[in-house]
């Protein structure tokens, strides 16, 4: 059985936070399926055997060569990239596999996608404005009636 979480990686912007969701979701006995270009709209699972995986959402500025080698001769999987952030998983039985994001890289993507939100809002805010203003001007145009002009020719 399949199921598909839409929006998650908006919903779940900090890296933490989505790290936790797929964790949890892992552990009720649903295994992420690697994400393709449809990972930003949805994330597929499908429904496994309950099991203990490390999932690390990662930003990073390392040629992507170096650094999807490195991390397969780690014996981390790689289930795809949403937006910018590459997702990693590793299965474990015992002792969690440590953390190996770039907490700079990490910081100064969530900082950009704090700015891009804010002026996004920012946006969103004058173009309300502007059509209540719009809304309301025509209103004013219509309680004073018609306006009609009368030319005098001689």
């Amino acid at each position: 059985m399949n199921s598909k979480v839409w929006f998650a990686a908006l919903k779940y912007i900090v890296p933490t936070e989505m790290e936790y969701f797929l964790e949890e979701k892992a552990a009720e006995g649903w295994q992420l399926q690697p994400v393709g270009e449809m990972g930003l709209f949805y994330f597929e699972f499908v429904e496994a055997k309950p099991s203990k995986c490390r999932y690390v959402v990662d930003v990073t500025a390392l040629p992507k060569h170096l650094y999807m080698q490195t991390l397969s001769e780690k014996e981390w999987e790689y289930m795809g990239n949403s937006g910018n952030c590459h997702i990693w998983r590793k299965t474990y039985e015992e002792t969690r596999p440590k953390d190996f994001a770039d907490r700079i890289c990490r910081k100064n993507h969530c900082k950009r996608l704090g700015i891009a939100m804010l002026i996004f809002m920012v946006l969103c805010l004058a173009a309300a404005l502007a059509l209540i203003w719009g809304y309301m001007y025509e209103g004013k145009m219509q309680a004073e009636g018609p306006r009609h002009v009368i030319y005098l020719v001689e």
